[in-house]
C-alpha cells in the first residue's frame, strides 16, 4: 500500500497505525517540502479507517483526495482533512465529505453580512445539515436541492421569494463545497431550469402580489381612533409614516432642520455597508382633507419632544444605531399594531395588510386621491426610490373605483359632436 501511494502522490506521505483508544487507527503524516509549513514542517491528521489489511483501497484513495484538495485549494493538510474526514460513530459508516465543517466554513465566508441576513443563511444551512441526513440519503447537488425543496417548501409559496432565497443559498453553498471545500464534482449545483422547476409559479396574479395601499379615509379612521384610546404615541409613528410615506424602517433615522423633515438612509446592503451613507432626503407630508397641516404638527410633537416615539419602537432605535441595521424599528411599530384592536379589524376587512401598506397608502393618494396628482418623478424622490423602482411597485394599481373615476375624466373632456 505504501508503495502504491508513492507512486500515485509522490514522496513526502508516512503512513502508520496507532492506537487510539484501544482501536488502531490510520495516521497520515506529511513533511512539507523544504520543510516548509504554515505552522510545522510536518502535519499529521487520523483518518477515518483502522489500520488494517481490509482497509487499503479506502486509505489510498483518502490520501491521493487530501493531495489533490491541497494543490487545488491551496490548503493545509489539517485544513484539507477539516473538510474531507467526517467523524464516524459506531453505527455510521465512514463518508469522504465532512459537511458540519464545510457548512461552518462557508457561513463564516459570509460573515460580514447583515445580522438578519447572516441568520437566516444559518438556518437555510442547518436545513441544508438535515436534508443531507434524510433517507434515502442525497447523493449530488441536484438530489440535494430537491430533498431539501420536499422537506422545507410546505410554507414557502411557489413562486415566491422564500423558495428562491431558500434555493438561492444551497445553490451558494454546493458551488462553495465543490470550488473551495473539495467535494466531489457531482455536488455542483443543477442547472437553471431544475432550480426554476422546484421554485415554481406563483398562482397570484401581478395585481394580489402588491402591498395593499392604506387609503385615505382608512389612515383618517385609523388616526383618530388612535387618539381617541389615547395611544398618541403611537399615533406619531403611525402618522409620521402613513403621511410621509416613510418605510417603517427610517423612524430609526429622522431629523428635524427649519420646521423640515428629513430622513436618513437604513437601507444598508453588501454594496453600500461600506460606503459613505447618502446624504438625508427631505421628505414632506401629503395630508388628508379632514387632518389639515397635519404633517407639520406631527414634525412639532416629534422635535419638541412633547409625544416621544413607543418606548419598543425607541429601544429598537437604539439597538439599531448600534448595528447600524434598521429592520428592527420596522417590526417593533408592526408588533405594536397588530396588538391595537382597529388595525386588527382592519386586517381582518382588507386581505394582504401589512404595516408597508402605510406607506404604499402615501403612493396611493399621491397618484389616486387628487385632481392635480403627483408625477412618478417626483413621488418617487419623495420615497426615496428611482422612478423604474416606483413604476414596478406602485404603477399597476387598478381597482372598481379607479376606472370609474378614469372613465368619468374622459367623458368629461370629450367633444360634442356637431
Amino acid at each position: 500500500m505504501r508503495q502504491t501511494i508513492r507512486l500515485e502522490v509522490g514522496v513526502g506521505w508516512q503512513l502508520r497505525g496507532r492506537e487510539v483508544g484501544g482501536i488502531e487507527k490510520t495516521q497520515v503524516t506529511y513533511q512539507y517540502p523544504d520543510g516548509l509549513g504554515k505552522k510545522n514542517p510536518r502535519s499529521s491528521v487520523f483518518l477515518p479507517y483502522d489500520w488494517s489489511s481490509r482497509n487499503q483501497s479506502k486509505i489510498t484513495t483518502a490520501v491521493a483526495d487530501l493531495k489533490r484538495l491541497m494543490e487545488e485549494r491551496n490548503l493545509s493538510l489539517k485544513e484539507a482533512a477539516k473538510f474531507m474526514l467526517e467523524p464516524v460513530s459506531k453505527d455510521q459508516a465512514p463518508t469522504i465529505t465532512n459537511w458540519k465543517n464545510i457548512v461552518e466554513a462557508f457561513i463564516e465566508s459570509r460573515s460580514d453580512r447583515r445580522g438578519t441576513t447572516l441568520r437566516d443563511l444559518k438556518t437555510r444551512m442547518r436545513r441544508v445539515l438535515e436534508t443531507l441526513e434524510t433517507n434515502p440519503k442525497p447523493r449530488d447537488g441536484s438530489s440535494l436541492m430537491k430533498s431539501f425543496a420536499e422537506m422545507h417548501f410546505d410554507n414557502c409559496p411557489a413562486g415566491g421569494q422564500g423558495r428562491k432565497r431558500n434555493l438561492g443559498d444551497v445553490e451558494a453553498f454546493l458551488e462553495f463545497a465543490v470550488k473551495k471545500a473539495g467535494a466531489p464534482q457531482r455536488w455542483l449545483p443543477p442547472d437553471k431550469e431544475f432550480k426554476r422547476n422546484l421554485i415554481g409559479s406563483s398562482s397570484r396574479t401581478s395585481a394580489e402580489a402588491l402591498t395593499v395601499p392604506v387609503k385615505g379615509e382608512d389612515l383618517e379612521m385609523l388616526l383618530e381612533g388612535l387618539a381617541s384610546n389615547e395611544k398618541h404615541s403611537l399615533r406619531l409613528a403611525v402618522g409620521l409614516v402613513g403621511l410621509f410615506g416613510l418605510r417603517p424602517s427610517e423612524l430609526g433615522e429622522l431629523t428635524v432642520e427649519d420646521g423640515k423633515l428629513y430622513v436618513g438612509s437604513t437601507k444598508r446592503n453588501m454594496q453600500t455597508l461600506h460606503k459613505p451613507k447618502a446624504p438625508p432626503r427631505r421628505v414632506i407630508a401629503i395630508d388628508l382633507p379632514s387632518l389639515p397641516n397635519e404633517g407639520e404638527r406631527l414634525i412639532r410633537q416629534y422635535e419638541s419632544g412633547i409625544i416621544k416615539l413607543p418606548l419598543a419602537i425607541n429601544r429598537a432605535i437604539e439597538r439599531a444605531k448600534k448595528k447600524q441595521e434598521f429592520k428592527e424599528v420596522g417590526d417593533a411599530l408592526r408588533q405594536l399594531l397588530q396588538r391595537y384592536w382597529l388595525w386588527q379589524s382592519m386586517e381582518k376587512r382588507t386581505q394582504g395588510l401589512k404595516v408597508y401598506s402605510l406607506r404604499h397608502g402615501f403612493a396611493w393618494r399621491a397618484h389616486k386621491e387628487s385632481d392635480n396628482p403627483l408625477s412618478v418623478r417626483d413621488a418617487a424622490a419623495f420615497m426615496g426610490h428611482d422612478p423604474t423602482t416606483h413604476l414596478k411597485h406602485y404603477g399597476r394599481w387598478v381597482d372598481e373605483a379607479g376606472l370609474e373615476e378614469a372613465a368619468a375624466k374622459f367623458k368629461e373632456g370629450q367633444k360634442v359632436q356637431v
